[in-house]
This record gives structure tokens, sequence and C-alpha cells, in this order.
């Protein structure tokens, strides 16, 4: 931040978890700023977060007045993709119930909090769609669940559609044992899981500037005994 580059291993020894760049403020373009710091630099950084030493990308703002319903989906998902320290800073007695209701989500803390704490990584921009990737628990046979975030820098005025493959795009499928996985949208619990094969195509819709969040498990490929 300060054109210093801290040594993190000393850190780990004596911090839980530390900053890494400047001070959120309640505007969509200071999250934006944060989330690309975090990007730009995640092969440095990465690799020294974890369960006990996290870094901290500071607080989340939605509930405030800064952040749209979508800019606020935004950085949630991109917090939790980060398995960053999950701190308020907003007056919990005057949220909207839709605001509420994203911080309540348990299917997105236990994402944030899953007990790997491994920090995701931006794996790829799709036309200005950020995909945010984060292995957690459970694992089958040798493939690992996954969240993965489609964040949208866009500002078009239009939800925009992403078509991306499973293998060569998301990074999924990299065992014989696994035929695809059920998708649940962690946005949208009316929403039903469903099925995607593992060289198939997943589709989604994005509104501008916000995010949606999805958890992939992987399925088994039963083959039975005796047979091919």
């Amino acid at each position: 931040y300060n054109g210093i580059t801290p040594n993190y291993e000393t850190l780990k020894k004596t911090c839980n978890m530390w900053r890494n760049w400047g001070d959120i403020e309640d505007s969509h373009s200071s999250v934006e700023s944060i989330t690309q710091y975090f990007s730009d630099n995640q092969d440095r950084i990465q690799p020294h977060s974890g369960p006990g030493h996290w870094n901290d990308p500071d607080t989340l703002v939605l509930g405030n007045y800064g952040l749209s319903y979508e800019q606020s989906k935004s950085q949630l998902a991109v917090w939790t993709i980060l398995a960053a320290p999950f701190l308020l800073s907003n007056d919990l007695a005057r949220v909207t119930p839709d605001v509420k209701a994203l911080l309540l989500n348990k299917e997105i803390i236990a994402m944030n909090q899953d007990s790997l704490g491994i920090q995701g990584l931006l794996v790829q921009t799709v036309n200005k769609i950020e995909i945010w990737k984060k292995p957690i628990l459970p694992k089958v046979k040798d493939e690992m669940t996954h969240g993965i975030a489609f964040v949208s820098r866009r500002a078009d005025g239009a939800p925009y559609s992403v078509s991306v493959k499973v293998i060569e795009d998301l990074g999924l499928g990299g065992s014989q044992y696994i035929k695809g996985y059920m998708v649940y949208d962690l946005f949208d619990a009316e929403h039903k899981p469903f099925f995607v094969k593992v060289n198939g195509t997943f589709n989604t819709r994005i509104n501008p500037t916000g995010a949606n969040l999805y958890r992939f498990e992987p399925v088994l490929n039963i083959i039975l005994r005796g047979k091919a």
C-alpha cells in the first residue's frame, strides 16, 4: 500500500489478520478499488491467508447509504470468496429487510467461513464479468466443492448473459470420478438446484454492478461393478 512489501511469514507469527489496502468508504468505487487490489496482487498475498492469519479487505459496508442492492450483493460475494473476516460497518437497527436477508444468509456465511479457510482467486474476466472461485468442503473423491461468483463491472443499464465452459473456463472437472455438479444459487433460496455436466456449459445473467454467487457440488459418476 505504501510501497512496502511486508514479511508475511513474520506477520503470521504475531497477527491474526491485517489490512492490505486503504480504508473502505461507503461507495461502490471504493469496494471496486479494494477488489482490484486483491485481484492484482493475489499471487503475492493469497498464499499467506488461512486459518489464524487472514488478509482483511476491510469491513462490509452494505446496509449504509452508498451501495445499491445489487452493489451490496457484489461486495458480499467477493468478500465471501476471499474468505474475508465478516466485520460489519453499519447500523443494524436501520438496515433494510433485503440487506438484512443478505447479511443473515446462512449459506453465504457457511461458504465464507468454510473450515479450509482458503482465499479464493479471480480466475477469469469475460466482457467485464469477473469470475471468482474458492475451493470449499465437502470433497468428493478428488474433487472439491467450489464457491463461484460472477461479478459485473458493467454499468450499461441492462443485465448481461455469460456462457462459460465448466472445464475450460471455470477450471472444474479435474477428477475422472465426477460426471458434473449440482449448482446452488446462494442469492436465491427459492431457486431449485440444478445439474450441469462436467463437459457442458454454465449460463448465468448478472445485473449491472451486481453479482451472482453459486455453490458447485461434485456429483459422482456411478459405474456398476463388472461393467464398463
